[in-house]
């Protein structure tokens, strides 16, 4: 399987370093995995591979089989690519060693047993969305095996790409799940879910196309709480809208913010994970608890951090105990505008610096981090809050 690699001064032993173009940011501490076996060193350079993940892939190699589509559902065994229209209340299942392309061409999947799309086992599955169609999945609200919970669903690595449009109505749990590596990289995306909408176990990549969730529980996230140099996000581009009853944007190692536009309209926790850096993108974001948190998870209890090097961020909080930026560990603000409405705009329990860029708080442009410290002292910043 293809994975986001971390890399550092000295290699994490565990992580799978990945080729192609890579774009990368400087975090300032030592993300430290609860495990005896692991730990990501310090003064580490995230690498993530943001190239075509479906481009090295030779479907003209592969066959090619145009399906219309029947309340039968489809099983598909061999490699190639199926091209697939019309309707169904059966299921998608792919179930082979090879590679495998779905083309979704006016196609509605509306199983009544179970996940809509369900990839037992393949090499690489890609999603593609054909030019000018629209395409409609949605699950069944109960199955027999409540493991595959997804309205899509992959054991193995997933891609979504392609021009046309999709809608995923998750009435079970989740809207897209990937429990190897899921990738976004074009594509008109709707997801409505009971639970979470898109998650990717090992990590999620996000490279374009405009999606829009309203999810019950998490927006996105990556969810690898055991493998060093996995659960990592990394979103590099596109136009993400999110609605969700819990955390927008969440990830158990690290999320990575580097291009696109992320405007998350309702959340209780904007973006979460033991690591984030933000190096460019435009991003807003209301939420009720922590806007951007940097806390431990399952894998990572040390070396949190916060790193700010650039991008255009706006975080409006609601009421009470809430805080614009927050972290367990260290802050570091190096560039970028970030416009912060709220009571408490920064929140750090270890080192605080702020060595460039516009931070404006309540419409006043502060020179130092209005944050604290747990536990007393300064960081780089003033001891109050605004």
């Amino acid at each position: 399987m293809r994975r986001l690699a971390l890399t550092s001064t000295a290699l994490l032993a565990s992580a799978l370093l990945v080729s192609g173009c890579a774009v990368s940011a400087t975090t300032s501490s030592t993300p430290t995995a609860s495990s005896s076996a692991s730990t990501i060193e310090s003064s580490s350079t995230v690498a993530v591979d943001t190239s075509n993940a479906s481009g090295d892939i030779d479907w003209s190699a592969l066959p090619t089989t145009e399906v219309a589509l029947t309340d039968d559902g489809l099983t598909i065994t061999e490699a190639g690519t199926y091209v697939l229209s019309g309707s169904t209340t059966g299921q998608i299942v792919v179930g082979t060693d090879g590679n495998v392309r779905i083309i979704l061409n006016g196609a509605t999947i509306a199983s009544n047993a179970g996940a809509a799309i369900q990839v037992d086992s393949a090499e690489t599955t890609v999603i593609e969305l054909a030019d000018g169609t629209s395409n409609t999945v949605s699950d069944a609200s109960t199955r027999t095996d409540e493991e595959i919970d997804g309205a899509i669903y992959s054991a193995d690595d997933l891609i979504i790409t392609g021009t046309g449009s999709l809608d995923v109505t998750a009435t079970f749990a989740d809207g897209i799940v990937g429990k190897d590596d899921l990738w976004i990289e074009s594509g008109t995306i709707t997801v409505e879910s009971v639970d979470d909408a898109i998650r990717g176990t090992d990590s999620l990549t996000v490279s374009g196309g405009t999606i829009t969730i309203d999810a019950a529980g998490d927006g996105m996230k990556s969810t690898n709480d055991s493998d060093a140099g996995a659960g990592q996000l990394v979103v590099s581009g596109g136009d993400i809208t999110i609605t969700t009853g819990d955390d927008a944007v969440k990830a158990e190692q690290q999320v990575t913010i580097t291009g696109g536009t992320i405007d998350i309209l309702e959340s209780v926790e904007g973006i979460e994970a033991p690591v984030i850096v933000i190096d460019g993108g435009e991003i807003s974001l209301n939420a009720s608890d922590d806007g951007i948190n940097a806390a431990a998870s399952a894998i990572v209890t040390n070396g949190l951090n916060v790193t700010i090097n650039g991008g255009d961020i706006t975080i409006v909080m609601g009421s009470g105990d809430t805080d614009a930026i927050d972290s367990n560990g260290d802050l570091t603000i190096t560039g970028g505008t970030i416009d912060i409405t709220g009571q408490s705009s920064t929140d750090f329990d270890g080192t605080g610096t702020f060595s460039g860029g516009t931070l404006i708080v309540n419409g006043e442009q502060l020179t130092e981090l209005s944050g604290q410290m747990m536990g007393g002292g300064g960081g780089g910043g003033g001891g109050g809050r605004p």
